[in-house]
Protein backbone atom coordinates (compact mmCIF):
# COMPACT_ATOMS: atom_id res chain seq x y z
CA UNK A 1 0.00 0.00 0.00
CA UNK A 2 1.41 3.41 -1.40
CA UNK A 3 1.34 6.42 0.95
CA UNK A 4 1.23 10.18 -0.60
CA UNK A 5 5.27 10.36 0.21
CA UNK A 6 5.94 7.01 -1.33
CA UNK A 7 3.42 8.29 -4.89
CA UNK A 8 5.64 11.81 -4.72
CA UNK A 9 8.92 9.80 -5.01
CA UNK A 10 7.26 7.39 -7.69
CA UNK A 11 5.91 10.30 -9.54
CA UNK A 12 9.06 12.11 -9.63
CA UNK A 13 10.90 9.08 -10.54
CA UNK A 14 8.47 8.61 -13.82
CA UNK A 15 8.88 12.46 -14.47
CA UNK A 16 12.65 12.48 -14.33
CA UNK A 17 13.41 9.69 -16.34
CA UNK A 18 14.19 10.14 -19.97
CA UNK A 19 12.56 9.45 -23.29
CA UNK A 20 14.00 6.26 -24.59
CA UNK A 21 15.46 7.64 -28.15
CA UNK A 22 15.85 11.37 -28.99
CA UNK A 23 16.33 10.92 -33.11
CA UNK A 24 12.60 10.71 -34.47
CA UNK A 25 14.08 8.75 -37.57
CA UNK A 26 14.19 5.89 -35.36
CA UNK A 27 10.81 4.94 -35.09
CA UNK A 28 8.47 5.24 -37.40
CA UNK A 29 6.15 7.68 -34.98
CA UNK A 30 7.63 10.64 -33.32
CA UNK A 31 8.38 10.93 -30.00
CA UNK A 32 6.22 13.56 -28.18
CA UNK A 33 8.39 15.86 -26.13
CA UNK A 34 5.99 16.61 -23.12
CA UNK A 35 7.03 18.91 -20.33
CA UNK A 36 5.80 17.52 -17.08
CA UNK A 37 5.44 19.42 -13.49
CA UNK A 38 7.52 19.18 -10.48
CA UNK A 39 4.17 18.52 -8.64
CA UNK A 40 0.71 16.80 -9.30
CA UNK A 41 -2.29 16.39 -7.33
CA UNK A 42 -1.61 12.94 -5.96
CA UNK A 43 -3.74 13.69 -2.80
CA UNK A 44 -7.05 11.85 -4.59
CA UNK A 45 -5.07 8.76 -5.93
CA UNK A 46 -6.87 5.58 -3.89
CA UNK A 47 -3.53 4.38 -1.76
CA UNK A 48 -5.28 1.27 -0.66
CA UNK A 49 -5.54 0.27 -3.94
CA UNK A 50 -2.30 -2.07 -5.49
CA UNK A 51 -1.89 -0.60 -8.95
CA UNK A 52 0.16 -2.53 -11.40
CA UNK A 53 3.31 -0.10 -12.50
CA UNK A 54 1.90 0.27 -15.89
CA UNK A 55 -1.70 1.57 -14.56
CA UNK A 56 0.04 3.86 -12.06
CA UNK A 57 2.12 5.88 -14.68
CA UNK A 58 -0.87 6.23 -16.66
CA UNK A 59 -2.25 7.85 -13.61
CA UNK A 60 0.38 9.95 -13.13
CA UNK A 61 0.74 11.18 -16.79
CA UNK A 62 -2.87 11.92 -16.96
CA UNK A 63 -2.67 14.18 -14.21
CA UNK A 64 0.42 15.69 -15.42
CA UNK A 65 -1.74 16.50 -18.41
CA UNK A 66 -4.45 18.08 -16.05
CA UNK A 67 -1.92 20.18 -14.55
CA UNK A 68 -0.10 22.12 -17.74
CA UNK A 69 -0.91 24.84 -19.08
CA UNK A 70 -1.90 24.89 -23.39
CA UNK A 71 -2.36 20.89 -22.73
CA UNK A 72 -6.13 19.92 -22.87
CA UNK A 73 -7.12 16.07 -22.27
CA UNK A 74 -10.09 15.25 -24.70
CA UNK A 75 -9.98 11.60 -24.33
CA UNK A 76 -7.98 8.71 -22.07
CA UNK A 77 -7.99 4.79 -21.52
CA UNK A 78 -10.82 4.48 -24.56
CA UNK A 79 -12.00 0.99 -24.60
CA UNK A 80 -13.11 -0.05 -27.68
CA UNK A 81 -15.73 -2.56 -28.73
CA UNK A 82 -17.36 -3.77 -31.85
CA UNK A 83 -20.28 -5.51 -29.25
CA UNK A 84 -21.03 -5.53 -25.56
CA UNK A 85 -19.17 -8.61 -24.79
CA UNK A 86 -15.76 -8.08 -27.25
CA UNK A 87 -13.06 -5.04 -26.86
CA UNK A 88 -10.44 -4.63 -29.38
CA UNK A 89 -8.13 -2.28 -27.57
CA UNK A 90 -7.69 0.72 -25.80
CA UNK A 91 -6.64 4.13 -26.66
CA UNK A 92 -4.11 5.82 -24.09
CA UNK A 93 -4.83 9.44 -24.62
CA UNK A 94 -6.22 11.96 -26.86
CA UNK A 95 -5.28 15.46 -25.86
CA UNK A 96 -5.42 18.65 -27.36
CA UNK A 97 -1.61 20.08 -27.77
CA UNK A 98 -0.10 23.27 -28.88
CA UNK A 99 0.84 21.54 -32.23
CA UNK A 100 -2.57 20.02 -32.63
CA UNK A 101 -4.76 16.93 -30.88
CA UNK A 102 -2.75 14.30 -30.64
CA UNK A 103 -3.02 11.12 -29.78
CA UNK A 104 -0.40 9.51 -27.49
CA UNK A 105 0.14 5.78 -26.53
CA UNK A 106 2.49 5.94 -22.67
CA UNK A 107 5.06 3.35 -22.41
CA UNK A 108 7.51 2.70 -19.66
CA UNK A 109 9.42 -0.62 -19.69
CA UNK A 110 12.85 -1.68 -18.10
CA UNK A 111 14.87 -3.24 -20.36
CA UNK A 112 18.40 -5.51 -20.29
CA UNK A 113 20.93 -5.85 -22.89
CA UNK A 114 21.24 -9.18 -23.60
CA UNK A 115 24.91 -9.91 -25.37
CA UNK A 116 24.37 -13.09 -26.88
CA UNK A 117 21.55 -11.92 -28.98
CA UNK A 118 22.78 -11.45 -32.83
CA UNK A 119 20.99 -7.92 -34.03
CA UNK A 120 21.82 -4.82 -31.80
CA UNK A 121 18.05 -4.18 -31.70
CA UNK A 122 16.97 -7.28 -30.68
CA UNK A 123 19.17 -7.62 -27.63
CA UNK A 124 17.13 -5.01 -25.35
CA UNK A 125 14.98 -7.34 -23.70
CA UNK A 126 12.73 -7.13 -20.39
CA UNK A 127 14.39 -8.62 -17.13
CA UNK A 128 12.15 -11.68 -17.04
CA UNK A 129 12.25 -12.60 -21.10
CA UNK A 130 8.99 -12.46 -21.73
CA UNK A 131 9.17 -8.35 -23.70
CA UNK A 132 11.68 -6.72 -26.00
CA UNK A 133 11.66 -3.57 -27.44
CA UNK A 134 11.65 -5.10 -30.42
CA UNK A 135 8.16 -6.82 -29.59
CA UNK A 136 6.94 -3.48 -28.31
CA UNK A 137 7.60 -1.48 -30.99
CA UNK A 138 5.97 -3.77 -33.50
CA UNK A 139 3.00 -3.63 -31.64
CA UNK A 140 2.63 -0.17 -31.31
CA UNK A 141 2.94 0.25 -34.97
CA UNK A 142 1.30 -2.74 -36.13
CA UNK A 143 -2.03 -3.08 -33.69
CA UNK A 144 -2.16 0.00 -30.94
CA UNK A 145 -1.88 2.81 -33.40
CA UNK A 146 -4.05 1.55 -36.25
CA UNK A 147 -6.80 1.02 -33.73
CA UNK A 148 -7.64 4.91 -34.22
CA UNK A 149 -9.02 4.11 -37.63
CA UNK A 150 -11.08 1.65 -36.81
CA UNK A 151 -14.85 2.46 -37.65
CA UNK A 152 -15.58 1.50 -33.79
CA UNK A 153 -12.59 4.04 -32.73
CA UNK A 154 -13.82 6.63 -35.24
CA UNK A 155 -17.73 6.20 -34.63
CA UNK A 156 -16.48 6.55 -30.81
CA UNK A 157 -14.62 9.73 -31.21
CA UNK A 158 -17.05 11.42 -33.07
CA UNK A 159 -20.26 11.08 -30.89
CA UNK A 160 -17.70 12.59 -28.14
CA UNK A 161 -16.91 15.59 -29.99
CA UNK A 162 -13.25 15.16 -31.05
CA UNK A 163 -12.64 15.50 -34.82
CA UNK A 164 -11.02 12.33 -36.04
CA UNK A 165 -9.16 13.60 -39.21
CA UNK A 166 -7.27 16.39 -36.85
CA UNK A 167 -5.70 13.82 -34.94
CA UNK A 168 -1.62 13.41 -35.41
CA UNK A 169 -0.28 10.05 -33.44
CA UNK A 170 3.17 10.03 -31.18
CA UNK A 171 4.42 7.81 -28.40
CA UNK A 172 5.98 8.90 -25.23
CA UNK A 173 8.48 6.07 -25.05
CA UNK A 174 10.54 6.15 -21.23
CA UNK A 175 12.57 3.36 -20.34
CA UNK A 176 15.19 2.27 -17.79
CA UNK A 177 18.05 -0.18 -19.25
CA UNK A 178 20.77 -2.01 -17.66
CA UNK A 179 23.37 -3.39 -18.91
CA UNK A 180 26.46 -6.06 -18.06
CA UNK A 181 29.38 -4.30 -16.41
CA UNK A 182 31.47 -4.82 -19.01
CA UNK A 183 29.79 -2.60 -21.31
CA UNK A 184 30.39 0.78 -18.84
CA UNK A 185 31.45 2.94 -21.97
CA UNK A 186 29.96 1.28 -24.81
CA UNK A 187 28.21 3.42 -27.35
CA UNK A 188 24.62 1.66 -27.79
CA UNK A 189 22.78 2.80 -31.60
CA UNK A 190 19.63 4.73 -31.49
CA UNK A 191 19.11 4.27 -27.96
CA UNK A 192 19.51 7.65 -25.27
CA UNK A 193 22.48 7.17 -22.84
CA UNK A 194 20.49 8.71 -20.39
CA UNK A 195 18.48 5.91 -19.64
CA UNK A 196 21.49 3.31 -18.39
CA UNK A 197 20.02 3.62 -14.65
CA UNK A 198 22.48 0.56 -13.75
CA UNK A 199 23.80 -2.88 -14.62
CA UNK A 200 22.90 -6.56 -14.32
CA UNK A 201 24.11 -9.84 -13.08
CA UNK A 202 23.72 -13.61 -13.80
CA UNK A 203 22.17 -15.52 -10.51
CA UNK A 204 25.81 -17.54 -10.56
CA UNK A 205 27.74 -14.55 -9.83
CA UNK A 206 25.87 -13.70 -6.74
CA UNK A 207 28.45 -14.35 -4.37
CA UNK A 208 30.72 -11.68 -5.92
CA UNK A 209 28.20 -8.65 -4.85
CA UNK A 210 29.82 -6.91 -1.97
CA UNK A 211 29.68 -8.38 1.43
CA UNK A 212 29.46 -5.33 3.49
CA UNK A 213 26.87 -3.35 1.49
CA UNK A 214 23.69 -2.67 2.43
CA UNK A 215 20.82 -4.00 -0.15
CA UNK A 216 16.92 -3.24 -0.67
CA UNK A 217 14.73 -5.38 -3.03
CA UNK A 218 11.39 -3.31 -4.32
CA UNK A 219 8.25 -4.33 -4.87
CA UNK A 220 7.84 -3.19 -8.77
CA UNK A 221 5.54 0.07 -8.31
CA UNK A 222 9.16 1.11 -6.57
CA UNK A 223 11.06 0.61 -9.17
CA UNK A 224 10.73 3.78 -10.53
CA UNK A 225 11.76 5.40 -6.97
CA UNK A 226 15.36 6.41 -6.88
CA UNK A 227 16.87 4.25 -4.03
CA UNK A 228 18.71 7.59 -2.18
CA UNK A 229 14.82 7.86 -0.72
CA UNK A 230 14.84 4.26 0.59
CA UNK A 231 15.41 4.20 4.61
CA UNK A 232 14.87 0.49 4.66
CA UNK A 233 18.06 -1.39 4.33
CA UNK A 234 19.37 -5.10 4.84
CA UNK A 235 22.24 -6.60 4.97
CA UNK A 236 23.90 -9.43 2.47
CA UNK A 237 23.46 -12.18 4.10
CA UNK A 238 19.51 -11.19 4.60
CA UNK A 239 19.09 -10.30 1.09
CA UNK A 240 20.84 -13.36 -0.55
CA UNK A 241 17.45 -15.84 0.27
CA UNK A 242 15.04 -13.43 -1.34
CA UNK A 243 16.75 -12.86 -4.05
CA UNK A 244 17.55 -16.74 -4.56
CA UNK A 245 13.92 -17.33 -4.01
CA UNK A 246 13.14 -15.29 -6.81
CA UNK A 247 15.42 -16.59 -9.11
CA UNK A 248 14.00 -20.34 -8.57
CA UNK A 249 10.66 -18.69 -9.71
CA UNK A 250 12.28 -17.34 -12.95
CA UNK A 251 12.01 -14.13 -12.21
CA UNK A 252 14.77 -11.36 -12.07
CA UNK A 253 14.86 -8.85 -9.06
CA UNK A 254 15.66 -5.17 -9.08
CA UNK A 255 18.34 -4.46 -6.61
CA UNK A 256 18.91 -1.33 -5.06
CA UNK A 257 22.72 -0.96 -3.09
CA UNK A 258 24.14 1.50 -0.71
CA UNK A 259 27.63 1.78 -0.24
CA UNK A 260 28.48 4.63 1.79
CA UNK A 261 27.01 7.51 0.51
CA UNK A 262 26.57 6.02 -2.91
CA UNK A 263 23.31 4.44 -4.12
CA UNK A 264 23.15 1.85 -7.66
CA UNK A 265 20.12 -0.07 -8.96
CA UNK A 266 21.07 -3.46 -10.80
CA UNK A 267 19.07 -6.76 -11.89
CA UNK A 268 20.46 -10.43 -10.88
CA UNK A 269 18.91 -12.28 -13.74
CA UNK A 270 17.55 -15.60 -13.37
CA UNK A 271 19.25 -16.33 -16.90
Amino acid sequence: MANLEQLTYQYLGFKDQPNLWLDNSFFDYPQINLPFSDTINLSDIDTTKHYRLGKLVEIFYQKNLEKLTNYTPLANNIQLQINKHQTIGELDFICSTPSGIQHIELTYKFYLYKTDIPYEIDRWVGPNLRDSLVKKLTKLKEKQFPQLYHKATQKLLTSIGIPVNEIQQSVHFKAQLYIPLSLVNHTFPNINKNCIKGYYISYKEIDYLFPMALYHVPKKQDWLIDPKYNNKWMTYVEVKPIILEQIAVKHSPLIWIKRNDKFERFFVTFW
